[in-house]
């Protein structure tokens, strides 16, 4: 989803006692008091069965939010002798009657409650059907939730659509709203007059003639969906549809979609949704194949300000290739694969909005993709003090769930920032798509991707996420440097790194930052520094060739804010230390040898060049002999930290 924002969380209800509830005024007929029955919590009541299929059959029409059918469930009891159903829904829309396994029913509604009350309690591991009958007018979403009538004003047509992210389905349906109990399988069947269409999830089975003036819009999928991403959009629409080419996919996939059927609408906008197959073409060679690819894509025009990623069939404000690069991936990222909780929004939205940099890095430019980055780290610095995961306490907070400067730009930098660890972009899309493979129509929490980056590329990212995902802010670094060819050994450039957190709950970010060296008689040169304390030295060997300038991560990889780097004609403070470490080229062993006014302890890491630590060594002494012969022979990159000192020499040759 993009630019909406939508947000209430049921946690649970009070417990309520069976003497607590009185009949309302107006209340059906066939509600009833049922003696002796103990009305447990919300949450203990959602928690009683899971959701297998829904069947959604409702008349609707592009004139208001009126809708008049029924919604069946097969649900499966998880618990043994269960006697209550409990789903949400509106209280502005009427229930006619509800059924269990085909017989009727007691039931109570008011305000956001349904409770279903069996003749019989129903075995655990039990499976049975529940049909609830409904009309009315839906008016409790607000604008942009639930179920809609809007206008819009450039092509001048009503659409009435749905957006049910993030607790909205109960506006137009009775429902569990529970990210973790996706549907197995859906059926959305839309009565509307012959003169209109209706879009959905899955597959357009059938358009079924109803008599008088109306038909019936038959969608079925029989792929895992979540409450969220069901969806009906209704209007006088016109019907365009293209085809996707995915290498190695042997078969065609169907990009079906429903536009405003206007001239001026057709005109403007055919040439821009023909730019999808490329999109869904790339993205299924970095993510894996588009996961619907049996059923379709598509889009369904409404009147709104950004677009909603329901399954299969993206509601969509108007056509703009990023807006569709980021919708098409939730396909993905939010659908195949769900956040656990809204706590973890990022993995939907983050994932979504580096789509975008994705999109524009392999069919635009690198040059746009560095504007989009840009634009995020400046968006990002607007929240010095915000962390990408939702803490629980913001989880009533809609406007803080879906704020744009953290869970959409921040959680786009730091997926940038987790393919620059990873050392190669074939680990990082290896990781991508093991996710979507691991969690596969499942849930999916920040730790999870966290350990999926870790098993892939066999590195550790908990500081990482420490740091950046559950942390506030970024750093915020001054850099001091010095040209000096005085010491022996370990080279002639002096690095001075300071930082501080933009928070002072994060006061400290160990990130490595890439420097640029630039030369004045030979090539430029980048060096890596890994900072490890808010003041942090580096000495690296430059075989003396003279400086002309340093540029801090030259491909603004990281996320934070640098205020002023300065070259020093003054000696940087070293406590009058040597450190040697060598030969170089070595083949046995290297030498380490430290010359101070202390006893050096600390350790060295050696790292091949995609930064996979392949040594390290404890240093206890001020003279180490460390043994290199179990390292193929090659380039490597040397770090030495101890005694508030990092040092990192540019490379190490073992023969």
């Amino acid at each position: 989803m993009k630019n909406i924002k939508m947000f209430i969380l049921l946690l649970s209800l009070p417990l309520y006692s069976w003497s607590q509830f009185s009949n309302p005024d107006g209340y059906k007929e066939n509600w009833k008091p049922i003696s002796n029955r103990n009305v447990k919590s919300a949450s203990t009541l959602l928690n009683q069965y899971d959701q297998k299929f829904v069947f959604i059959d409702l008349a609707a029409n592009d004139s208001n939010t009126y809708i008049d059918g029924s919604v069946k469930y097969l649900l499966q009891a998880k618990n043994q002798g269960i006697d209550t159903i409990y789903f949400e829904f509106a209280p502005d829309l009427t229930i006619d009657s509800i059924q269990i396994n085909n017989q009727h029913v007691s039931y109570y509604h008011s305000q956001d409650t349904i409770l279903v009350f069996s003749q019989n309690t129903l075995p655990q591991g039990s499976s049975f059907w529940v049909q609830v009958w409904y009309h009315g007018l839906s008016t409790t979403g607000g604008q942009y939730r639930g179920l809609t009538n809007t206008w819009s004003n450039i092509y001048n047509v009503f659409i009435t659509w749905t957006l049910s992210e993030s607790f909205h389905l109960k506006d137009w349906l009775p429902c569990k709203q529970d990210l973790t109990d996706k549907l197995d399988s859906a059926w959305i069947f839309i009565t509307v007059d012959s003169t209109l269409k209706a879009g959905s999830n899955g597959k357009l089975t059938q358009i079924a003639p109803k008599g008088s003036g109306k038909v019936c819009y038959e969608w079925k999928t029989h792929h895992t969906i979540d409450y969220y991403l069901l969806s009906l959009a209704v209007g006088k629409y016109y019907e365009y549809d293209i085809y996707a080419h995915p290498a190695g996919y042997a078969d065609s996939i169907f990009i079906q979609n429903y536009i405003y059927n206007t001239p001026q609408c057709i005109s403007d906008n055919l040439w821009l949704i023909d730019k999808t197959p490329s999109l869904i073409n790339l993205f299924s060679e970095k993510f894996g194949l588009y996961p619907w690819a049996d059923e379709k894509f598509g889009h369904s025009m409404c009147p709104v300000g950004g677009g909603m990623e329901n399954q299969t069939m993206t509601s969509l404000g108007y056509f703009d290739t990023w807006l569709i690069a980021h919708e098409l991936s939730h396909q993905w990222f939010g659908d195949r694969i769900t956040c656990a909780s809204w706590q973890d929004i990022w993995i939907n939205e983050g994932f979504a909005s580096y789509a975008e940099y994705i999109y524009a890095q392999n069919l635009v430019s690198q040059s746009e993709a560095d504007v989009n980055m840009d634009y995020c780290h400046k968006k990002s610095k607007f929240e010095p003090t915000g962390s990408v995961y939702v803490p629980f306490s913001e989880i009533w907070n809609e406007g803080r769930i879906f704020n744009q400067n953290l869970t959409y730009k921040k959680g786009s930098a730091i997926i940038h920032m987790l393919r620059y660890l990873c050392g190669n972009d074939t680990l990082f899309y290896n990781a991508l798509k093991q996710m979507v493979i691991q969690y596969a129509d499942s849930v999916i929490t920040g730790e999870d991707v966290k350990h999926v980056f870790e098993n892939i590329t066999g590195k550790s990212f908990e500081d990482f996420f420490n740091q950046y995902y559950y942390g506030e802010g970024f750093p915020i670094y001054t850099l001091k440097w010095q040209q000096d060819s005085s010491y022996i050994g370990f080279g002639d450039l002096k690095i001075q790194l300071e930082q501080h957190g933009s928070s002072v709950n994060n006061p400290l970010f160990t990130i490595p930052i890439q420097i640029k060296v630039s030369f004045a008689s030979k090539p430029d040169s980048i060096i890596v520094i890994y900072p490890n304390q808010n003041v942090s030295l580096f000495q690296v060997n430059i075989n003396g060739s003279k400086i002309d300038s340093l540029t801090f991560d030259p491909q603004n990889w990281v996320l934070d804010s640098l205020q002023s780097i300065e070259q020093l004609v003054q000696n940087i403070e070293w406590n009058n230390f040597i450190i040697s470490l060598y030969p170089n080229p070595a083949s046995d062993n290297i030498y380490f040898q430290y010359s101070g006014p202390d006893n050096f302890k600390g350790e060295i890491n050696i790292y091949d060049l995609s930064g996979r630590v392949v040594l390290t060594h404890v240093i206890n002494s001020n003279t180490e002999i460390i043994p290199v012969t179990n390292i193929k022979p090659g380039m490597y990159l040397t770090e030495i930290k101890g005694n508030h000192i990092t040092l990192v020499r540019k490379e190490l040759m073992i023969q």
